[in-house]
């Protein structure tokens, strides 16, 4: 029983390694024809760094496709296992199809977690990568914004005290990572009621829109909008921002008994408590974080008091990616293990392939509601994986046991 086991085990893997091969060939070949359109007549990079660059960026296009992979390469396993009739040898020697669909099933689970665990900190790496060697590249922002056309590089931060919050808005251009351009500092002071308060126009804070920061306690306080800083160039130091090129926009009324006003400067700055480290590390909303980073992102963006929905969303994701593996793994199984002599195996083979697109788009369309918080994070990220695990686990029951 061991070598059969050790058998099945190795032609699922190779077969599961061929599927990944053909679909990372195909992505590769779209993501090179649409970064040379994109390109245009800027020839500053050479078609060979492009196509490095496409090299980097493959890993992380590639995560969303895995259980495709494994679908398909499960699916094509087990169909040239049954056409050689090794199947119906081993139903003939006394075997049920729980016994040699086990080995499928730890391989495809030892993917899942070998992917969230190596694999996804690796492309989270060389995404990383990818935007620095772009933005490094001497084309300038103009094929950096044409290879990176609808991404965001939009940087989101917040810091403060018990009596004063900043939000910082700008983007990070720069390898380094030390430095923002077209920089906007929201300034707000927090106001302490002498009673809990109820205001229906109450607000929770937003980074998309920082202009409506407002928080309450308990109705025991808010925040009130003092001042704007707008600035060309923001440098981070060691306890301070360096601005250039600034606009200081104090509001109407924002201090008792001074009225609005606007100052203009070449240069200022302004103390802050973000270290280089922590900006050097800041993901944008549209780039992935390594598994492992993940729980720390959480934690630091609810202190600082942005949503972590995306984040939350992403690393149930990553955890429930085993059970959506063997899920596939079930269903190759029960549309590739019919009779080939039986007839109606390609209608079967094509039916596979629409259940698992199906599971795709109503697993996408679960992470939509999840982010757009009308479902619970938790069941937004597992209730697909589990439910597709226990039809196809029923009707694998149905069609083996009768």
């Amino acid at each position: 029983m061991r070598i059969i086991t050790r058998y099945i085990a190795a032609r699922v893997l190779r077969g599961i390694l061929l599927a990944f091969l053909i679909v990372t060939a195909i992505i590769m070949l779209v993501d090179f024809v649409e970064a040379t359109r994109n390109m245009g007549d800027d020839g500053s990079i050479s078609l060979l760094k492009i196509a490095g660059l496409t090299m980097l960026k493959v890993p992380q296009l590639i995560e969303e496709t895995i259980p495709f992979v494994v679908l398909f390469g499960v699916m094509g396993t087990l169909y040239g296992l049954n056409k050689r009739s090794e199947l119906v040898v081993l139903r003939a020697s006394g075997l049920s199809a729980w016994r040699f669909l086990r080995p499928a099933v730890f391989v495809t689970a030892f993917i899942g977690f070998l992917w969230s665990g190596l694999f996804n900190p690796l492309a989270a790496k060389s995404m990383e990568r990818y935007q620095d060697i772009l933005l490094a590249s001497a084309a300038g922002a103009q094929t950096a914004k044409a290879l990176t056309e609808g991404t965001s590089e939009d940087i989101w931060l917040r810091e403060g005290t018990a009596d004063r919050q900043i939000v910082i808005h700008g983007t990070r251009p720069l390898p380094s990572g030390t430095a923002l351009i077209d920089v906007t500092f929201y300034f707000y002071d927090i106001v302490r009621s002498q009673a809990p308060t109820n205001s229906a126009s109450s607000k929770q804070a937003s980074e998309d829109d920082p202009a409506e920061l407002q928080d309450t306690k308990q109705g025991a306080q808010k925040t009130l909008f003092t001042r704007r800083v707008d600035a060309k160039l923001a440098v981070l130091k060691s306890g301070y921002w360096q601005l250039e090129e600034l606009t200081d926009n104090i509001s109407a009324g924002a201090v008792s008994g001074q009225p609005a006003k606007t100052l203009v400067a070449q240069y200022a700055s302004i103390p802050t408590q973000i270290t280089v480290g922590e900006l050097q590390n800041y993901k944008s909303k549209s780039s992935k974080i390594s598994f492992w980073k993940l729980p720390s992102e959480v934690a630091r963006n609810d202190a600082a008091g942005f949503s972590t929905v995306s984040l939350r969303l992403q690393l149930h994701k990553l955890l429930a990616l085993p059970l959506m593996l063997m899920a596939m793994t079930i269903i190759a199984a029960g549309v590739s293990m019919q009779n080939i002599r039986a007839g109606g195996a390609l209608r079967l083979m094509l039916a596979g392939g629409v259940v698992g697109f199906s599971v795709y788009f109503v697993n996408t369309l679960m992470s939509a509601f999840g982010e757009a918080q009308s479902l619970p994070i938790p069941l937004a990220a597992w209730a697909v994986p589990l439910f597709v695990l226990l039809l196809a686990l029923a009707y694998m029951t149905r069609i083996e046991d009768g």
